[in-house]
């Protein structure tokens, strides 16, 4: 079976992370994946495209005008009918729009989709206009894949009479260093001895909520507690970040080392990974930060609260509360041990239970499905 996964990507984020490691499993299963990186003109080489080279993938890169445009529509398909491709895997709004204008008559390749997560805060924003094209464009999709059972209950999805599918993100069993850090930032570690250190990695974008966490290493730091916060991403909102510790009055405490690759690596070096977002589905970052085995702080939003059992495998804070996310760093400060035990038992969960092997199994059945009615 050929399947042409399609994506545009602004960066390596958790979806694309998801995409890469799919097809490296759907090789193993026998399965030929091929990567269609799109974007708009003049864009340059994308970082999706270079780690899928760097991992032997097999890559194509298409480039054209942004915005409803139907050649765009007819080069995706174009390539799939050129690389005798029997499903489209789509991955993003764009991807998603450019394929669902297209009526499955003319479409004649199956086209599955995964919605890894819809990021708008606001209404009438322009990333809410797109959002909801998108979900009126997967009416005409063969197949929605929903990653977190907060996704696959959207209300956008409702409104439309769209019932995803459930399958859940999973993870191949990562490789970490304890020294790792302080190898490749020596500078910034040495700085970090002896306080207590911690860490979160993804976009810096406003759903990730990390003015809070800057906000409550303020009020840690006001409490006496030795603290300091590494933030591994790039983002619109470095900038505004950085403004916001030197308002603190925290500058010194807080370092972004920018955009790392593989930046799950330094998880175990730190003393507890925090996940601030106001919005997720199955972050991917929480899963690698549980095979780390580091103990976890995460808003209780998508399907975290699910992947933590509640409490029982870390600690969980409502969403844009400074105060809420101070009291359980100090917690796990105060209470180390105990945090650590659990970070144990999440690391067993996320190998076992989110498993890449577990996912890939389940995408290669919506596969044959879709296959066998074309």
């Amino acid at each position: 079976m050929k399947v042409l996964h399609v994506i545009d990507s602004a960066g390596l984020y958790g979806a694309e992370v998801v995409t890469l490691n799919l097809m490296e499993a759907q090789e193993k299963l026998g399965i030929h994946p091929t990567l269609l990186s799109i974007g708009d003109n003049g864009v340059g080489p994308k970082e999706i495209e270079i780690e899928a080279k760097k991992r032997g993938l097999d890559t194509q890169i298409s480039r054209f005008r942004n915005g409803l445009n139907l050649k765009g529509s007819a080069e995706i398909l174009s390539y799939a009918r050129r690389l005798r491709s029997d499903i489209i895997h789509s991955h993003g709004y764009k991807a998603n729009i450019l394929l669902g204008i297209i009526p499955r008559r003319l479409r004649r390749t199956p086209v599955i989709t995964t919605l890894h997560g819809w990021t708008s805060k606001t209404l009438i924003s322009k990333i809410w206009i797109y959002e909801l094209l998108d979900a009126f464009a997967l009416k005409n999709l063969d197949r929605v894949i929903a990653v977190s059972s907060r996704i696959e209950k959207h209300p956008r999805l409702k409104l439309f009479g769209i019932r995803p599918v459930l399958i859940r993100n999973g993870l191949p069993v990562l490789e970490f260093a304890n020294d790792a850090f302080s190898k490749e930032s020596p500078e910034i570690a040495a700085k970090m001895n002896g306080k207590f250190k911690i860490v979160s990695i993804g976009r810096l974008s406003p759903e990730k909520g990390y003015d809070i966490l800057i906000k409550a290493l303020s009020k840690l730091i006001f409490r006496g507690i030795d603290a300091s916060l590494v933030f591994f991403g790039d983002g619109s909102e470095r900038s505004s970040l950085t403004q916001l510790a030197e308002k603190e009055n925290i500058s010194s405490r807080v370092y972004c080392p920018g955009y790392q690759d593989r930046a799950y690596r330094f998880v175990p070096c730190f003393d507890v990974f925090v996940l601030p977002s106001y919005t997720e589905g199955l972050p991917i970052t929480l899963l690698e930060a549980m095979q780390g085995g580091t103990p976890i702080v995460a808003t209780r939003v998508g399907d975290v609260p699910t992947v933590l059992d509640g409490e029982r495998l870390g600690r969980l804070v409502q969403p844009g509360n400074p105060e809420d996310l101070a009291n359980a760093l100090e917690e796990v400060y105060r209470n180390y041990d105990e945090a650590k035990e659990k970070a144990l038992v999440a690391k067993q969960r996320a190998l076992t239970e989110y498993s890449l092997e577990k996912m890939a199994s389940k995408y290669s059945l919506e596969y044959q499905t879709l296959v066998s009615r074309a």
